[in-house]
């Protein structure tokens, strides 16, 4: 999984897209001027900084509306800068300032306070995928070693098994079985498979 390293502004002035480009939270980060309102939800970023008064009603309408039907399940940061304001069931998902001249101060901070949310967020789906990928493997090939595990999914030996660990914590009845020298499920079930 590769992660992107973007900043997505809309409706930003020249100058104001120059500050943000120097302020950028990391070296590899980009900055990204969307063209339309279309592209903040189609662009993945870390962070967006919106002038809304750049943007006509029904396209913000559509921006809240995604937000509040995702209910939160992204993980970038949206500064959205003056009128019209979200709803306020969509607020939760926006960090409202009147203006650019409002976040120009602490602009740095919150960009690397973004870049760090999504660097968590991104190390979690990692962490959850590899794990996935085990238990799957695990499930699929009865028996299957540490090493073939290490070598399918790219792990070290050692990062395998703690994997399994976590896997065996969360009430997965994963074990090692000495006769075919390697893990497999009690009794080939998984709970998170739903075969219980």
């Amino acid at each position: 999984m590769t992660q992107d390293y973007r900043i997505n502004t809309f409706g930003l002035m020249q100058k104001q897209n120059q500050f943000v480009s120097a302020n950028l939270p990391v070296r590899d980060c980009e900055l990204y001027i969307a063209a339309t309102p279309t592209d903040l939800i189609a662009i993945n970023c870390e962070a967006m900084i919106v002038n809304a008064s750049a943007m006509e009603q029904d396209d913000a309408d559509m921006i809240f509306g995604y937000y509040q039907e995702v209910n939160g399940c992204t993980d970038e940061t949206i500064l959205w800068l003056g009128e019209p304001m979200p709803p306020k069931a969509a607020r939760k998902f926006f960090k409202c300032y009147p203006d650019f001249d409002a976040i120009k101060d602490k602009l740095k901070y919150l960009l690397l306070t973004a870049h760090s949310k999504s660097k968590k967020a991104h190390e979690y789906s990692e962490k959850l995928v590899n794990g996935l990928k085990i238990l799957a493997l695990i499930r699929k090939h009865p028996g299957i070693s540490t090493q073939k595990l290490s070598e399918l999914t790219e792990l070290s030996q050692r990062s395998v098994q703690r994997y399994i660990a976590a896997l065996q914590a969360t009430g997965e009845w994963i074990e090692y079985d000495r006769t075919l020298r390697g893990w497999k499920l009690f009794h080939g079930v998984s709970i998170l498979y739903g075969d219980v």
